[in-house]
């Protein structure tokens, strides 16, 4: 490695202080060379004692690229001393020391190794970012060291967040500081608030005014968007401008294939507009970037207690998030960054993102805890002990899945078989279903059309008009026949436009699926072997907290478990089932959540997969309705009524007990027996 970076001076000085002390929080601003310098100084320092050290990165993007930049400058190939593993993907083998991974990858290799006797040392870069499973690998680190590996060394790197707070609560680390090499950026602001669905338009607008300045330094711009989608219409309203300035338009997105990725972190031959999500934020070099245009804006997943579900956002970034961003326009020469928001606008932002730990379902979460002896996440030390509610909301739900032991809490066999698998519980669960009743190939299409974009174009709000598809079982189901057809016609970007299907979404869920398949140890199938009823169980297996009954025939208001009220998207083909799980929800417009994808059950299913929660209650209660007292039988999934029945013959004595309740609870209700005998009541 020839090149100096500011990190390299301090790089004795942070050996020494691992070397000595079990805990380092290193703070370095973008641009030092803390990802790539760091690990490397550690390991040759021999301070993993024959061990590994492994550097977890928010991003895959991230991982992959710090994993090849460094072997590279070792004069290797990406998997000898130097690997990487993110979701689906590893490079590297038991002779790999020094491994750069995704921090979900980290979780799972925790679940495989309890006390992590392979590594040496733990880095967290990026830590600023708090996303969930780098808490709970900061946690768990912390109570490893505390108990059964004092020799544990944990390096916590990051560039905004506060060391001395974040040392305090590190019980003291060793704090080190780079000041990064940065040159100054001119700060540019909207002049008026921009609208988010006019994104595509500023974006032009700004880049057009870049363009033409009198003091444009021809150096590479970078665009920050929140999403696949405005990258690909601001890319769409772009062209005709790159064209004509002669600028290559690239993007950098997590969807996009490898070889995208790593060209739109090049410097090319000609000047570029590269169009990012926040993967280009931090950790990432994007090379030749003078000039940051920031729409300030992200899609943040949240969870919505309201709803009981996990949802992503678009929302305004956090000054933090935009100081991180402009500082992309400062790493090589002195740059500009153009904010699409007014300066008003950012005196009322938040200073830093919330944790996700404060933030989203924990079901993965807790049932990593489980599998790794835990019984409630208070044994840890945390930074932000997660939520109460949300943690009993995550064990309901792993209760209801089956991986929990409703009487002792500990993990079953169906728990150790979705921890196995590198999914969230949910499309574990179907995954699982799908193994066990010999259809794993068309169970995983299925969860991967659950987990991922839509592949019918006109179900989505950027695509073209929606088909009028005749009712049937299951959306799903409509989704997989179509891909199989796509594929049984070549599969190209044509036959999916033939059948109304986006191509990239199509590849995106072909690629999941195969992965989906090969973690199960099966092979892929051309699939539509499996009968209707055998799929949607397995559906139902993965969502039964989601399951609904429609309010009434043929009607699009329906009532889910919890009690929360749905209404289903008219580009739902599932309009007549009266029991449905809501597979994909969004928060509507209304009081209800909006279902978009939904899959028909029986309600025998229910107690076919879920006894444990199906019940029957019986009540003499008085009806409002009928103004008398009756014997109101329901069969119940949970919370949810399935079927009522009632019959007025009561007992006398029942019907007195509860003709008093409803009496005493509401003496309106009480009819009127003249003077003397209303004086006399």
């Amino acid at each position: 490695m020839t090149d100096e970076l500011p990190i390299d001076a301090l790089l004795p000085q942070i050996v020494e202080a691992v070397r000595h002390g079990p805990v380092l929080v290193l703070r370095a601003a973008p641009g030092a060379g803390k990802t790539t310098r760091v690990p490397v100084a550690l390991l040759d320092a021999g301070l993993a004692t024959g061990r590994e050290v492994v550097v977890l990165e928010p991003r895959r993007i991230a991982a992959r690229a710090a994993a090849e930049f460094v072997a590279a400058a070792r004069g290797q190939r990406v998997g000898e001393e130097v690997g990487y593993r993110i979701r689906w993907e590893q490079r590297g083998g038991d002779a790999t020391r020094l491994w750069f991974v995704t921090e979900g990858m980290f979780e799972r290799q925790l679940a495989r190794d309890p006390f992590l006797e392979r590594v040496g040392v733990v880095v967290l870069d990026e830590f600023h970012e708090r996303h969930l499973p780098g808490d709970l690998a900061l946690a768990v680190v912390r109570e490893l060291q505390a108990t059964v590996r004092p020799d544990l060394r944990l390096v916590v790197m990051s560039a905004t967040l506060g060391t001395d707070a974040l040392a305090a609560a590190l019980d003291g680390a060793t704090v080190i500081e780079s000041s990064g090499r940065a040159f100054p950026v001119t700060m540019q602001w909207a002049a008026a608030v921009v609208d988010p669905r006019a994104l595509a338009a500023a974006v032009v607008d700004a880049t057009q005014r870049v363009l033409t300045a009198a003091d444009d330094d021809a150096g590479d711009l970078l665009v920050f968007l929140p999403g696949a989608a405005e990258i690909r219409r601001a890319g769409e309203a772009l062209a005709g401008l790159a064209a004509r300035h002669g600028l290559d338009l690239l993007t950098l997105h997590g969807d996009q294939p490898i070889d995208s990725q790593a060209r739109a972190l090049r410097r090319g031959p000609r000047r570029r507009i590269v169009l990012a999500t926040n993967v280009a934020e931090t950790a990432l070099t994007v090379e030749g970037v003078t000039t940051v245009v920031d729409s300030g804006l992200a899609r943040v997943a949240r969870f919505d207690a309201r709803h009981g579900l996990n949802g992503v956002r678009l929302a305004a970034i956090s000054r933090s998030s935009a100081d991180q961003r402009a500082g992309r326009a400062g790493r090589t020469a002195p740059g500009r960054c153009v904010r699409l928001w007014t300066r008003g606008e950012d005196a009322g932002r938040r200073a830093h993102e919330a944790p996700e730990i404060l933030r989203l379902d924990l079901s993965r979460f807790v049932l990593t805890l489980r599998g790794w002896g835990l019984q409630s996440p208070t044994a840890l030390r945390w930074l932000d002990p997660p939520p109460a509610p949300a943690v009993a909301a995550a064990e309901r739900l792993l209760a209801l899945l089956g991986a929990l032991d409703e009487s002792t809490g500990g993990l079953t066999d169906v728990g150790r078989e979705l921890l196995a698998l590198p999914v969230e519980p949910r499309l574990g669960r179907m995954l699982v279903e799908a193994r066990r009743r010999g259809c794993g190939s068309d169970g995983a299409l299925l969860a991967a059309l659950a987990s991922e974009r839509d592949v019918l174009a006109g179900a989505r709000t950027f695509g073209a008009a929606a088909v009028d598809w005749p009712a049937g079982p299951s959306d799903l189901l409509l989704r997989a026949e179509l891909l199989q057809d796509a594929w049984r016609r070549g599969g190209g970007r044509d036959s999916c436009h033939a059948l109304g299907l986006d191509a990239r979404a199509v590849a995106a869920v072909e690629r999941v699926w195969r992965q989906l398949v090969r973690s199960l140890g099966s092979a892929p199938s051309d699939g539509g072997t499996t009968d209707q009823a055998t799929l949607l169980r397995c559906v139902l297996a993965g969502f039964p907290d989601r399951v609904a009954r429609r309010r009434e025939p043929g009607g699009d208001r329906a009532l889910m478990v919890g009690g929360t009220g749905v209404t289903m998207a008219t580009e739902s083909i599932v309009r007549e089932a009266p029991l449905f799980v809501a597979v994909t929800v969004d928060h509507g417009r209304g009081a209800d959540a909006l279902v978009r994808l939904a899959s028909a059950i029986e309600p025998e299913w229910l107690a076919e997969l879920f006894p444990h929660a199906c019940g029957r209650r019986e009540d003499v209660v008085f009806d409002e309705l009928r103004r008398r007292v009756v014997v109101r039988t329901q069969e119940r999934f949970s919370d949810l009524v399935l079927r009522e029945h009632v019959r007025t013959d009561v007992p006398r004595a029942a019907a007195g007990v509860a003709l008093a309740a409803a009496l005493l609870e509401q003496p309106q209700r009480r009819p009127s027996f003249g003077d003397t005998a209303d004086a006399w009541l």
